[in-house]
């Protein structure tokens, strides 16, 4: 029997609920990565070059994460700032050349924080 709702209370059970598919964009080719919260897959059979701009105070708490599909050293820059409010001496994180390589971050105040790391060195 199919789950009832008491629909003037508005009450039904978790179970009820189906999440949204996160958002994600797939990443070809060098170029910008959209700021937008969900997953950057990176797809390009060679290194690929992401460049990530530089998040406005309206953007706080944007949550990206970068995946790599291929196995290849990709790089993702967020010139000038940086990671972790890092500047120019860690502006870029580099893949280590794996499957699954990425790391995640949040945007908050200008800058973005990582949040979690699997093999990306950020230099």
């Amino acid at each position: 029997m199919p789950q009832l709702y008491n629909l003037k209370a508005g009450v039904s059970t978790e179970a009820d609920l189906v999440a949204a598919p996160e958002h994600y964009q797939v990443i070809a080719a060098n170029g910008a990565a959209t700021i937008s919260n969900g997953v950057v897959i990176i797809t390009k059979g060679t290194a690929c070059a992401v460049t990530l701009g530089t998040p406005t105070s309206a953007q706080n708490g944007t949550k990206m994460t970068f995946v790599s599909a291929t196995a290849a050293a990709h790089t993702v820059a967020a010139a000038t700032i940086g990671f972790n409010a890092g500047d120019a001496a860690k502006d870029t994180g580099t893949f280590g050349g794996a499957i699954g390589d990425g790391f995640s971050c949040i945007a908050y105040e200008g800058e973005w924080l990582v949040l979690t790391n699997t093999n990306v060195t950020f230099a």
